[in-house]
């Protein structure tokens, strides 16, 4: 018996000597694990009739920040299996039972599988779809089955939305990298050719969705804002483009009537088409109508070059109540801002008097002035700056008006924070960019999703413009 005894406690003392050698943490110890499980289940029988386990992850103490939850690129291979488990489930449901031939009445028979591709958000799928033939020899039909036949594309809307938004903002190289970094990896349909394949699509149903009637009219407003500005873009087969753009919003007074809201909601148009402004005007009416033109409306047209927008917004008069224009204040004070380039403190000055001639309403003094000075100027270019203003103020000299006393009465007169948002329209695309050369067409389809964009109506939009696109 103490043999034995002895014999474990020798034992023993060889297995504490041998743990002693290795920390808790070199031993292997079971633990909890996630897993991640795909069921279907029928409600006829309440029961489960299919499950699989989509993957499996060990559960342990996260050993730094990166450990924590799911790293990107494992977000997107998890979504990947989901998708793959449910669409093997939705294929199965595809088109119609037939047991008869839709073309000549025989009996129709199961035909096997054909692979059809599926473009998710964020991955790549082939579907296996049910083929179905005619049992007649002489009849020949069969059905082939795909995701084109079934909703007229093979790429979920979802993706086609994020492609035009990166193809709207970005070029469409830089639109592909971007998308490349979202997916975490490379994919054919996200490639730069696509995304400006889908962006002018989606585009030029949009351009024609715009010129047409609209239902979508507003209330009443009490006071409407357009403000016009040109812009021009280099374009194929000649030296440039003319774009016009609008932004139309409503003032509303506040419950007091003492003020008019802040919250302004604008609507962005814009037309690269060279069409003598057709287009444009028809883009223009809508919008009124969307932001509440009504007979009792009155509307303040702020232009900043008479020769081509005030023309335009005379088309509104049988509309609406009043129809006051102004030459922008904004784009007054650039041109004052130009010509003061290069004098000396003292003509500076004497600009200076002349800008405040107009904000006064003196249109012919300060013309008197700047007559003057550019007759005592000897720098040609300091002549032709000065110059250009008296030609501005001249050509425009019927839209101005006594700013002083239009401020004073709560009038709109410029438009300093709102005219940076029509610039981006085309800057921030590198539309005018003369590196790169647009069609019109092109140009025109890719600005109508920016102007969307700008004016919060994209995702409004969006639903009747992919019924549009596939129908």
């Amino acid at each position: 018996m103490s043999v034995k005894i002895d014999c474990e406690v020798s034992e023993l003392r060889q297995l504490q000597e041998l743990l002693s050698e290795y920390s808790i943490e070199d031993c292997t110890v079971m633990g909890d694990e996630i897993r991640i499980v795909f069921e279907k289940f029928s409600n006829a029988s309440q029961t489960v009739v299919k499950r699989d386990t989509v993957k499996i992850y060990d559960l342990k103490k996260p050993a730094s920040i990166l450990d924590l939850g799911l790293r990107h690129q494992e977000q997107i291979a998890l979504l990947t299996k989901i998708q793959n488990a449910l669409l093997a489930e939705q294929a199965a449901l595809f088109g119609p039972k037939l047991t008869l031939c839709p073309k000549c009445g025989q009996k129709a028979s199961k035909n096997g599988f054909m692979q059809s591709i599926f473009h998710a958000v964020f991955s790549d799928h082939k579907l296996r779809l049910q083929k179905h033939r005619c049992t007649n020899p002489d009849c020949g039909w069969q059905s082939t089955p795909t995701t084109l036949t079934e909703f007229g594309t093979d790429t979920h809307p979802d993706l086609a939305k994020l492609q035009c938004e990166q193809g709207a903002s970005n070029s469409y190289r830089v639109a592909q990298a971007n998308l490349e970094k979202l997916n975490c990896q490379r994919r054919s349909v996200n490639n730069h050719v696509q995304i400006r394949t889908t962006t002018n699509r989606i585009g030029e149903c949009l351009a024609a969705q715009n010129g047409e009637s609209t239902t979508l009219v507003s209330p009443p407003a009490p006071r409407l804002v357009i403000h016009l500005e040109r812009g021009f873009i280099p374009v194929q087969n000649q030296d440039q483009a003319e774009v016009l753009l609008g932004m139309i919003y409503r003032l509303d007074p506040q419950p007091d009537g003492a003020t008019v809201t802040h919250e302004i909601t604008p609507t962005y148009i814009v037309s690269a088409i060279a069409d003598d402004q057709k287009t444009f005007e028809t883009y223009l009416f809508n919008a009124c109508l969307q932001q509440g033109l009504a007979p009792t409306t009155h509307v303040y047209g702020l232009v900043d070059h008479a020769s081509y927008s005030g023309t335009l917004l005379v088309m509104l008069q049988p509309y609406c109540q009043t129809l006051e224009q102004v030459l922008d204040w904004f784009h007054v004070a650039k041109q004052f801002d130009l010509a003061q380039q290069g004098l000396s403190a003292l003509l500076t000055k004497f600009i200076e008097r002349a800008m405040l001639d107009v904000w006064h309403g003196q249109a012919d003094e300060a013309l008197a002035k700047i007559e003057f000075l550019q007759a005592k100027l000897s720098n040609p270019a300091q002549q032709l700056r000065v110059g250009a203003l008296q030609v501005y103020l001249q050509i425009n000299y019927d839209y101005l008006v006594h700013y002083s006393q239009w401020e004073k009465n709560n009038k709109p007169f410029t438009s300093e924070e709102l005219a940076t948002h029509i610039d981006t329209l085309i800057e921030a695309r590198d539309l005018s960019q003369r590196q790169v050369r647009w069609t019109q067409e092109g140009a025109h389809n890719l600005l109508q999703i920016r102007a969307a964009m700008a004016s919060d109506k994209w995702n409004e939009q969006w639903p009747r413009l992919m019924m549009r696109n596939n129908s």
